[in-house]
């Protein structure tokens, strides 16, 4: 997510491929976004997600966002509050301002709650350029969660990463490692900074140390801000990462979700993936009719399987004043 200066060139035109708009998850008083689906022991299954209040504004998501939990019957839900899981507190901590872009993954009978914090002094971009990667631990999804006292990816001087670093996604990797991928700002004219790129890192364990790839992924040249977004899995021998386009590269458009797919987790051709949804909402009335409407950003996919069901969200704001929610499509990718 980027704001309030967003950094992209008119809409292109491709194809639409909307999202059903059936299943959602919505909060009263607050902005939804972020989602991510575990399944429950009991065979129920359980929604992390980001959220804040929506006095604070939409914007609050770099200062105000806190994680927390729910439960459904399903992967797309219907799906209830539960608990807060980490929220803002006043301390010294170098992400107690903020919790964000929420990943849960499950390995070797543990938990792992990947996400972006920060610490600032209540100025916008003061949260955003001290956004780092961060995780917290726990030996069954209703917690107690531990976090770790230091980032787990910072940023590195001198490096195409030198701002700041957000948006994780983890996977187990085919040889017994664990692949990171992950947004970073380079530092540059403030107080956006530079360009916006993407990278990976490899770890031993999936609490780190993760050692970081010298070079950036998913690039276009001449693009300040490609992509964003990331949601990595591997399946098989193959890797796949679902992004979102901030410029519309030829075949796709302005905010339109693509998958990409990878032989070793590292090479990715940004010119070749697959159109998974554009920033659009289907609607089917009782009598059968059905209405495609726009929406002004759809965004954070994330996608869960298990072997016997599947589903893909988004997180989505309309071209209105009201909260931001979350969109499940059901099904296998």
């Amino acid at each position: 997510m980027q704001s309030p200066a967003d950094i992209s060139p008119a809409h292109p035109v491709c194809a639409t491929r909307p999202v059903d708009a059936t299943y959602r998850f919505a909060e009263p008083g607050w902005h939804v976004w972020c989602g991510s689906v575990q399944a429950l022991p009991d065979g129920r299954y359980t929604l992390f997600y980001s959220r804040w209040r929506i006095e604070h504004g939409f914007d609050a998501w770099v200062d105000r966002s806190e994680i927390a939990r729910a439960e459904g019957p399903a992967p797309w839900g219907p799906f209830t509050h539960v608990e807060t899981v980490l929220t803002r507190e006043d301390s010294q901590a170098w992400d107690a301002h903020n919790f964000h872009n929420v990943t849960v993954r499950h390995y070797d009978g543990r938990y792992f709650l990947y996400y972006t914090g920060n610490h600032g002094d209540g100025e916008w971009w003061s949260h955003r350029n001290n956004q780092r990667v961060g995780v917290a631990v726990a030996d069954t999804l209703q917690g107690p969660w531990r976090r770790l006292s230091a980032p787990l990816i910072d940023v590195s001087a001198d490096s195409w990463d030198s701002l700041c670093v957000a948006n994780p996604s983890v996977t187990d990797t085919a040889d017994g490692r664990y692949l990171m991928v992950y947004k970073g700002v380079t530092d540059g004219p403030r107080p956006f900074g530079s360009r916006v790129l993407h990278g990976m890192a490899f770890s031993d364990t999936p609490v780190g140390p993760f050692v970081k790839n010298p070079e950036p992924c998913f690039q276009i040249p001449g693009a300040k801000f490609a992509f964003e977004d990331p949601f990595l899995w591997r399946e098989g021998d193959t890797y796949r990462c679902l992004m979102k386009d901030m410029n519309g590269v030829p075949g796709s458009c302005k905010c339109a979700t693509l998958l990409f797919e990878s032989a070793d987790g590292v090479s990715w051709q940004a010119d070749r993936f697959s159109l998974i949804a554009t920033p659009h909402f289907s609607r089917t009335t009782a009598d059968g009719t059905v209405t495609i409407t726009e929406v002004e950003r759809l965004e954070r996919p994330s996608y869960f399987h298990d072997g016997k069901s599947a589903s893909l969200s988004f997180a989505v704001k309309e071209f209105t004043d009201a909260p931001s929610f979350l969109v499940f499509r059901p099904g296998f990718i």
